[in-house]
Formats: structure tokens, C-alpha cells, sequence
């Protein structure tokens, strides 16, 4: 290149400069830095910061001319947040918790100070800002509705609070604003004592890979808190139905509150009927005393037992059983096991002709009779819960049951009609035509 040609370029530089110094200082601020050749797109957005349309009020010059190469030669008047601070009121010190930008005077680091798109002149859409720095909360199977909406601030305060990650208020209340009918369910006897401390317990608040936001899936969410009853579960060999194939927990109890015992979503009874349908029916007049007074766990364990149909003791199976004193373990939880013991009475039991024990007679004795082949377990249509029929073989056998003051008898077909009197041994009620024999 000809040396000779440098000068000249230099001097077209300097007077271009020197051309926009001139053009700067005779030209509104506001027109000339936002002129297509310098900042034209600060002001562009749907929202502009009133303040910004005069630049002189947060910037000021350090030097001409404007620009200077590799030189900066405009600074804020104020450093944030004291800038900010000279509009908006000052704060950040006035709360328990407050936001780190906040603290760190980073006020642009979530707003924009010239113009955005966004609401409150947000550099991104605030589900995007704050999941930023918040990105475990934001990305889930569930999604919260506040976050897949992204109205962060439905729920916290975005500079400072006084509750804990700067909540506009404490669970529960924070929640019944849009789940306003768990307010009067907090109102019933028996609130879970895991609401009480705050639905985030259960529930996370922004997200979850389970249904309903919980932060477990069934069941193993419940034992957390519950780990004798996941014990019992786990051990169980005769595991409840309701636990294994229906919804968990849930199925028979309030994830909330209740107002009946141990949070069920009815009372015992009806909870358990609910399934178990033909247990009882409208023929009978005597129920079991656990049943009547509502106690089904009075012998079925409701979560799992080591035993058949759930008991929460031994009971046999099968029709005819040996005699032995660990028998009927479940029967003697409530009964006096010397209704049995003894060939001969005078008072362990009803169920005798003059001092005879038939219950001895029935059960005490290597072919021993269950309890269940002459007592319906759960009701009957017949006092003491006696059965209509006994089971024999495939045949059900009419035990013709009757019942006087001080006796009764019975005819089955299984021995014949015997009948037996406390009074007067083998008196037979009125209407019959044959007298007590021994079996």
C-alpha cells in the first residue's frame, strides 16, 4: 500500500468522529441513542420502562466522544440496587427471607431496564426466568398448575417474606386459595396429622412424577410415616385385597381428615361392608357383639395377618378339629374358655341339660366340633347366633333350632332331636313330641 494514502484515511476517521460528537451534542439523547445505527431495538418491546425514555436519568457520560473504541464512556449515575431504589421503593432488608438477586443488588439479572415483552418488564417468561436457577422445580411427569402456567408469584413473593422460600402464606392457608373445598374438610373430627404440619408433607408443591403431586406412589408414601403398618404388610401371609389390587390406603381411609376414628371415609362397619356385601343381611336379627358395636378389627386384622380370612388370631379351618387348650384361640380372646372344660356345670355355660355341659360334649374330644359348624361367626336370624343350617358334606343340614327360658333343643339330621333344660334335664319344649337322647 502507498504510504502516502495512511494521513488521509486518518484524517477522514477523525473527522467522521468528531462529525458524530457534534451530531451527539446538538441531537436529544433519547433520539440519538436509540437511532438505527446504535441502540434501536432497547426500546422495542410491548412494555417500556417509563424511566428509559430519557437516558440521562440512569446513564451519564465519562467522556467524548460517544462511542470511543475499546472505551467505555457511559456509566450508570448509581450502582443497583440504589438506582432501582430512587423510583422504587427500597427493599430487601425489611423481611426474614429475601430473594439472593435482591440481596446481591442484581436487579437486571430477572428484569429488563429499558423494555421487554413481559409482564413487570421480566427478561423471560417467568416460568423460563425462574427456572434458570430453579430447574429441579419446574420439569415433572405432574406439573403443578401455577408452574405449567409459569405464575410463579401465585404462590411466592418475588423480592422478600417473612415465611419460609418467601410463600405468600403458610400451608394450609396458602392452598386453600385455589383449593377452597380442603377448607371444610379441615373442619371434620379427625384431621391427618400430616396436613396439620403443612400439605407439602404429601404433596409437592411444583411437581411430581406420581398422580396428584405426591411425592411417593401409593402406599410407600403412606408408610413413611406408618412404618409398623408396612411392617405388618410386608410379613402378612394373607395380605388385604384392598391393599394389594385397590387404590392403597386410600381405599378405606382419608388421605385429609375425617370424622370418623382412624381417618376412615365411613364408619367401620360400613367401610368394611362395603367390599364384603353378603356378610351381613337384612334376615339377621342378632349380630356378632364386635359387629354390632361396629368393630369388624375386633377379630379381622384390616391390614394383613398371618392368618386365614384375616384374624387376628388362630381360628380352625376345617369342620372337625382335636381338642386342645391353644384351640380356638381367636373365640377365648372374648369367651371364657371353661365353657368347655368341664364334663359337668353348674354355671360356665347356658348350654347344658341340668349339669351336663354340651359344649364339653360337643367340641372337647379328639372329632371335636368347630364353633362355626352350630354358630353363624357374624349374625343369624336365631338367637345366640345359631346357624339355620350346619354343613355336612355337600349338604346343608336345617338345625331346627328352638330356644325356651331355661333350654332348647335341635334336630340337624346330623343325631337325632335332643333336647336339653337346665331345670329339668331333658325336658323338651312345648310343641315337640320327643324327649333328650345322648348323642
Amino acid at each position: 500500500m502507498n504510504r502516502r494514502v495512511l494521513p488521509t484515511w486518518g484524517l477522514l476517521v477523525a473527522f467522521v468522529t468528531v462529525g458524530i460528537a457534534l451530531a451527539c451534542r446538538d441531537v436529544a439523547a433519547e433520539d440519538t441513542c436509540t437511532s438505527a445505527q446504535c441502540h434501536a431495538k432497547l426500546l422495542t418491546g410491548s412494555t417500556v420502562h417509563p424511566i428509559a425514555e430519557s437516558c440521562e436519568t440512569c446513564h451519564e457520560s465519562t467522556g467524548t466522544p460517544h462511542p470511543k473504541k475499546g472505551q467505555k464512556t457511559f456509566k450508570l449515575t448509581k450502582e443497583p440496587p440504589d438506582l432501582c431504589f430512587g423510583c422504587h421503593e427500597a427493599f430487601g432488608t425489611k423481611s426474614k427471607v429475601v430473594h439472593y438477586p435482591v440481596t446481591a443488588g442484581q436487579c437486571t439479572t430477572c428484569h429488563d431496564p429499558h423494555s421487554s415483552n413481559e409482564p413487570k418488564l421480566l427478561a423471560q417468561p417467568m416460568k423460563d426466568l425462574c427456572g434458570t436457577c430453579h430447574s429441579d422445580h419446574v420439569s415433572f411427569k405432574v406439573v403443578h398448575g401455577p408452574v405449567s402456567a409459569g405464575t410463579c408469584t401465585a404462590c411466592h413473593t418475588p423480592h422478600e417474606g417473612d415465611n419460609k422460600a418467601r410463600l405468600e402464606k403458610e400451608p394450609p392457608e396458602l392452598c386453600f386459595g385455589c383449593h377452597a373445598d380442603m377448607q371444610d374438610v379441615t373442619k371434620k373430627a379427625n384431621v391427618h396429622p400430616a396436613l396439620a404440619a403443612g400439605c407439602p408433607s404429601c404433596h409437592n408443591p411444583h411437581g411430581s412424577d406420581f398422580p396428584k403431586l405426591l411425592s411417593a406412589e401409593g402406599q410407600d408414601l403412606c408408610f413413611t410415616c406408618h412404618p409398623q403398618i408396612q411392617e405388618i404388610v410386608s410379613a402378612a401371609s394373607v395380605p388385604h385385597p384392598a391393599l394389594s389390587f385397590g387404590e392403597g390406603c386410600v381405599s378405606c381411609h382419608s388421605p385429609h381428615a375425617s370424622d370418623n376414628p382412624n381417618m376412615l371415609l365411613k364408619t367401620e362397619t360400613e367401610t368394611c361392608l362395603g367390599c364384603h356385601d353378603t356378610i351381613i343381611t337384612k334376615a339377621m336379627t342378632a349380630l356378632h357383639t364386635p359387629i354390632k358395636n361396629g368393630k369388624c378389627t375386633g377379630c379381622h386384622m384390616p391390614h394383613g395377618s398371618q392368618n386365614a380370612t384375616l384374624l387376628v388370631k388362630p381360628f380352625p379351618t376345617d369342620a372337625y378339629v382335636p381338642y386342645s387348650d391353644n384351640e380356638y384361640a381367636l373365640c377365648f380372646s372374648c369367651h371364657k374358655r371353661d365353657l368347655l372344660a368341664y364334663p359337668q356345670t353348674s354355671y360356665a355355660t347356658n348350654f347344658r341339660d341340668g349339669e351336663r355341659n354340651l359344649h364339653y360334649l360337643h367340641v372337647n374330644k379328639p372329632k371335636g366340633r368347630s364353633c362355626r359348624l352350630c354358630h353363624n361367626i357374624h349374625g343369624s336370624s336365631q338367637p345366640k347366633l345359631i346357624a339355620e343350617s350346619v354343613p355336612f358334606g355337600k349338604w346343608n343340614l336345617p338345625l331346627k333350632f328352638v330356644k325356651t327360658e331355661t333350654g332348647g333343643g335341635c334336630s340337624p339330621g346330623c343325631h337325632k332331636p335332643q333336647y336339653y333344660d337346665r331345670n329339668t334335664p331333658g325336658k323338651k319344649p312345648e310343641g315337640t313330641k320327643r324327649a333328650v337322647e345322648a348323642p
